[in-house]
């Protein structure tokens, strides 16, 4: 109980001066005209799939009215010679060129020109064919950071970072198949550099209300984790809250997965109700690291999720509340490949967003009942955060506060490196350069308990605890 006071005491010193620096923050911006940061956010999947088919839609028309035209000179360019013709066999006249007359001469540019817009959009649309298909639309984010953090830090920030590069491609395959391919470039803590697959996944459209997916994906829990990928111009913040960041950079539960995911909407009443349900590989701990088990399963037991929410109409518009939860058996081993333990995995929450005149909120809680199998002992722990951004034209000040009050007997999150309870303060500012680029600030508190964990051997480790800050600056674009 010492423990846990000390740690409430931590975070109410650390919420005093950030609460007068939000403040102070948004005092000093409060002069720039508001603006709708709408238009500088990348749309979403479905929307963006739309606006293309639609597209081509229109390009089409576009070809039927140029060729029209095309067709309407070519007509009076043959017809003008011909009337200029007879006028002159006439005695005692002449044919003049006026407006309401032109040569043939004149006819002749504008021809050519439309001739060359016609081409130009065929062209492009050639790669489409008949069914439907859309070539391989792609897009693109990347960023450089700057970080330093205090010695206590246990991943200790001292320099620059080359950030990610990440590839986002929509290939389209008629009117009901769409995919998704994300590919991250980036490097690890040891210097590294990896290519990870980070999304791959192929859906069909059922019906208006439900679309099935299969493949690699985001977990669909809660808002922020389906909501923002790994392409740092889309998110506010810098950094995503701790416990549900992503499995390599220190997420205790699987951000993703591998198996058969559906999604939908429905209308009810003035506003719509959003559903997802998912079956996948049940993931493991491997290297004191959650590995959600891309390739195969390692047992029979998979994971089992939902997420169910309500987005009214109205006033109300950019709300969203609802809840969520999964469920999978959790085994553990050392690097040698031993097994370490079994765990039943848990979790109920809810959650809250609304992105909506100039304001973005997170709201998302989760509530763990985890039971080791081998004692058959169910240890409950939660974990919280709450997220607030406010635009100012192309400024957005933003604060969180996150919590994890994790149970230290709890093989599953004991066995992982960074399963320890925590209370982060973050504060940053995110600058828009462009619709495209970013410039973006932020500071964080973050104060750990002392701990026994288990680390890759198998082995019993304590973990000092203490408290430590980071200091980071990210520029990041979209192409």
């Amino acid at each position: 109980m010492e423990g846990g006071g000390r740690t409430m005491n931590h975070a109410r010193q650390a919420v005093r001066p950030f609460a007068v620096a939000w403040v102070l923050l948004a005092c000093l911006v409060a002069p720039f005209a508001r603006a709708d940061e709408q238009s500088d956010r990348i749309q979403a999947l479905e929307k963006r799939l739309e606006e293309s088919a639609r597209a081509q839609a229109e390009n089409a028309k576009l070809i039927q009215a140029l060729a029209a035209r095309v067709a309407e000179l070519e007509r009076a360019a043959k017809a003008t010679p011909e009337a200029s013709a007879k006028a002159a066999s006439a005695p005692g006249t002449a044919a003049p060129a006026t407006a309401a007359s032109p040569s043939a001469t004149d006819h002749g540019p504008a021809i050519a020109e439309l001739q060359q817009s016609v081409a130009q959009i065929s062209e492009g649309l050639s790669k489409r064919s008949s069914n439907g298909e859309t070539g391989l639309p792609m897009h693109g984010f990347a960023d450089v950071q700057a970080a330093w953090s205090t010695k206590r830090d246990p991943n200790r920030l001292r320099g620059f970072n080359a950030g990610t590069l990440d590839l986002y491609l929509t290939p389209q395959f008629g009117e009901r198949v769409r995919s998704l391919i994300e590919v991250a470039v980036e490097y690890e803590p040891t210097g590294e550099g990896v290519i990870d697959m980070e999304r791959l996944q192929v859906g069909y459209i059922a019906s208006d209300s439900l679309t099935m997916w299969l493949g690699r994906f985001h977990t669909p829990f809660g808002l922020w984790n389906t909501a923002f990928h790994h392409g740092a111009n889309l998110q506010t913040s810098i950094s995503r809250p701790r416990f549900i960041d992503f499995e390599d950079k220190g997420g205790i539960i699987p951000a993703h997965s591998v198996g058969v995911w559906g999604s939908g909407k429905h209308a009810l009443g003035d506003g719509k109700i959003t559903y997802d349900a998912y079956l996948s590989n049940g993931p493991s701990i491997r290297h004191a690291e959650l590995d959600f088990n891309p390739f195969t399963d390692d047992d029979g037991g998979k994971m089992v999720g939902g997420n169910i929410g309500y987005q009214p109409h109205g006033e109300l518009s950019g709300l969203s509340v609802g809840v969520h939860g999964f469920t999978s058996v959790v085994n553990a081993f050392t690097e040698g490949g031993t097994s370490i333990g079994r765990s039943r995995l848990r979790m109920a929450g809810g959650y809250l967003g609304y992105d909506e005149r100039d304001w973005e909120v997170f709201a998302e809680f989760y509530r763990f009942a985890n039971t080791n199998l081998a004692d058959g002992i169910r240890r409950p722990s939660k974990a919280w955060f709450v997220h607030a951004g406010r635009t100012y034209g192309n400024l957005t000040p933003y604060l969180r506060f996150e919590r994890a009050s994790l149970d230290p007997g709890d093989l599953f999150f004991v066995a992982q490196d960074v399963g320890r309870s925590y209370d982060r303060t973050v504060l940053g500012a995110r600058y828009a350069l462009d619709a495209r680029s970013s410039l973006k600030l932020e500071w964080s508190r973050t104060s750990e308990p002392a701990m026994t964990q288990i680390d890759g051997n198998g082995l019993l480790v304590p973990f000092l605890g203490g408290t430590y800050r980071r200091l980071g600056l990210q520029y990041s674009i979209a192409f």
